[in-house]
């Protein structure tokens, strides 16, 4: 079994970006996963738009959050490479 070294995983992750479409404008919104970790909050870039993504999952009826559906995301992504807690 290839084994990564654990600075290379943490090189993949800060790596990653994320797209954040909304719902209010369509505008796509991409931002790298790392600055996106250590945010509640994210304000939509389109013209004129004032959505804000709730990072955190404080907006009522979300019940999973960005947090939680971040951790789903890396534990598949581990279970892919083999990596997972099974």
């Amino acid at each position: 079994m290839d084994m990564e070294q654990p600075s290379e995983k943490r090189q993949i992750r800060a790596a990653a970006r994320i797209l954040l479409i909304c719902p209010v404008c369509g505008q796509e919104n991409s931002e790298r996963a790392e600055t996106l970790r250590a945010r509640a909050s994210y304000a939509c870039r389109g013209d004129g738009c004032t959505y804000d993504f709730d990072l955190a999952g404080t907006q009522r009826g979300n019940n999973a959050g960005f947090a939680e559906a971040m951790r789903r995301f890396h534990a598949a992504v581990d279970v892919l490479r083999g990596e997972g807690a099974g």
